[in-house]
Parts: structure tokens; sequence; C-alpha cells
């Protein structure tokens, strides 16, 4: 275990023992609880995330919040050990991530478990991430260039990066144009507070929407409705900081990187659902050079990349009326309809329902 959480980081727990379908430790769990406990005393500086799993049986609900109480459990179990509860964070997961079949009791039994994780959490990087984001939200206007990778995984197991690039002009609080462009799809984004225009200019279809609001309000409009999410959408919020680190459980300063030829701080963060890294330039702007995120518990986990180039801001912004003409022969659709005709993916990337 100690080895585990040295090297790893992480070590799952099968010996901790709970009364049926209850968060009650039995006794016979005590003495690796002890060793738990050692291994925290040994080691002051460490912090333990504790996270709670099941197996299938149930219902997700009662799982989830089975799961949890587990964790819970195991946490007071080692803060009457000694251990400062400042170091330990209880979660839980359910079933989400099982580790061999629920089709067997013995798979049901490996299931069921404690998961410990050492976590890191970096003032340095907090403190970095937090200037990144002021700099950014104080900009009126902002424009830049990107260009971008998503990773896709076919049924054979081979990850495939479809490219893109594209531009993002924007003027707080409710001005935004943006283009992405690759070898199959050709999309332009305008938004001017009022109206929402998707256009597909290589179906030469567009779709507008009447949708009053703030940039904030039409990032989470585009992801949840549309499945149109604006490139690096938790950057350009009125408070990324507090976006970005929504559910974030481990913080790394990894020192410095160099993007496109700028000196950058490299940072890492932690989510149960992803992993995202950030590289922000040094000195009096601090902008992002590049953001990655990595799906952690999809097979071969794949990764959206987007690299920045050329940021402008105030000034430097060309000026634009967000406004829209459509192209001659353009036809105006429904956003179902425009969703058909400017797909995600490629149709050869398609298997049935699933890309």
């Amino acid at each position: 275990m100690e080895q585990a959480l040295q090297t790893r980081q992480d070590y799952d727990l099968h010996g901790i023992h709970f009364d049926s379908d209850k968060a009650v430790i039995q006794p016979q769990s005590g003495p690796l609880l002890d060793d738990v406990a050692t291994v925290l005393e040994s080691f002051p500086d460490w912090t333990l995330r504790i996270v709670g799993h099941t197996d299938a049986s149930g219902d997700a609900g009662h799982n989830q919040a089975l799961s949890l109480q587990r964790a819970e459990a195991v946490r007071s179990a080692l803060v009457e050990r000694g251990i400062d509860a400042g170091r330990l964070e209880a979660a839980g997961v359910g079933a989400d991530r099982p580790v061999a079949a629920n089709e067997t009791a013995e798979g049901r039994e490996l299931n069921r478990r404690v998961e410990l994780m050492r976590v890191s959490d970096s003032p340095a990087a907090r403190e970095l991430l937090k200037a990144m984001s002021d700099y950014l939200a104080a900009q009126d206007r902002l424009a830049f260039d990107f260009d971008a990778t998503l990773e896709v995984v076919t049924e054979a197991g081979q990850k495939l990066g479809l490219a893109s690039s594209g531009t993002v002009s924007l003027e707080r609080p409710d001005h935004v144009r943006a283009t992405r462009a690759g070898g199959f799809l050709d999309l332009e984004m305008l938004f001017d507070g009022t109206t929402l225009t998707l256009v597909g200019q290589n179906a030469n279809a567009y779709t507008q929407v009447e949708l009053p609001g703030s940039l904030d309000q039409l990032v989470d409009t585009l992801r949840d409705r549309f499945g149109r999410p604006l490139p690096a959408a938790d950057l350009l919020l009125s408070d990324p900081y507090d976006a970005l680190m929504s559910e974030v459980y481990d913080v790394k300063d990894l020192g410095s990187g160099v993007v496109g030829g700028a000196e950058c701080d490299w940072l890492a963060f932690r989510t149960d659902e992803v992993d995202w890294q950030i590289w922000i330039a040094q000195g009096d702007r601090p902008l992002p050079c590049r953001y990655a995120i990595t799906t952690k518990h999809m097979a071969h986990a794949p990764q959206y990349t987007i690299e920045f180039r050329d940021w402008r801001t105030g000034d430097a912004v060309a000026p634009d009326r967000f406004d829209f003409a459509a192209a001659s022969g353009a036809q105006k659709v429904d956003p179902a309809a425009l969703r058909e005709k400017v797909a995600e993916l490629p149709a050869n990337f398609m298997t049935r329902s699933a890309q």
C-alpha cells in the first residue's frame, strides 16, 4: 500500500468489510485501518482522497449514496486513529467504475472496495491559474486563433486525432463570433446578445434561434442544447477560475514548458471524470497557450487539445458587428436539420448510433 501510494498515488483497498447494504465497518477491518493510519503518520505531508465503490446490485442512486457513506465511514475511522481530518476527503462513485464483471459473485466482491488516492494541492498552481483567469475576465474585447485535436477511439482500439483550426472573437458581455474548419467540417457561430446563428458553410445551410442572454448563458446552451461547444469555453466565461476549478481535487505545478516558442507555466488538475492540463504564458500577459482535457474512464483515455495562437486584446481586436448575412442560395433550416447536415464526425467514423 505504501509503495503504491508513493509511486502510482492510488491503491484499491479490498480488505475493508461492511455490514450488508450498510456503511458500518465490520470489526475484522480494524487491523487494515491501523495500517492505513500508520502509513499516514509516516508521511505527514500526504493528503488522501477516499473513494467508495459498490457493485452493480441495486439502483444507481442508492449505490451512489452508499459508496459515499462508506467512504465517510473510513474517513471517520482514520480520524479516530489520530489522523487530522483536514488530510482526508471522502467521495463516492457508486458502481460506475468496476474493476471486474458484476455477473459473478467474485467480480461483485472485487468491485466493492475503497480506493485511496494521494492528492496534491499546490498553492502556486492555484495562484497562477487565478492570475490567468482574472486577466482573461478583465478583457472587454479579445480574440485568438486556435488549432485543436479531438481524439476518437475506434472499435478496434485505434486512437485517431481529428484536427481542426478556427478563430474566436468576443466583446463582453454578450457578443461572440467563432469559426472552426476541418477536413469535413466548416462551421461558423455568431451571437449578438439576442440571436444565435449557426452556419454550416460546407452545407450552405444555417439556423437562427432567439436566445437573449449573456456569453455565460450561451456557453451552456451551445453545449447542452445544440451539442456545439464553444472552443475553450471555460476560459471565456466571466469567472473562468470558478468554472475550471469546479470538482477539482488534485492541483499540481509541474514547472515550465515551451509552447509555440513561449515560456509557459505548466499546471495539471484532476476531477473524477477528467484530467486536464494548461500551459500559461509567463510575464505580464498570462494567456493560455495550450489546454488539454483527458477523459479518464474511457478506453485508451482520448484527449481534446487546443493550442492558441495570436491572442489579441483591447484595441488590437478588429471591430466586428457580429451580425449575419446569408450567402447566396443558403438554406435556412431548423436546428435539428442543421445537426444532421453538419456532423461532428465524417460518415466513415460513424458506427450505427455510436461515434
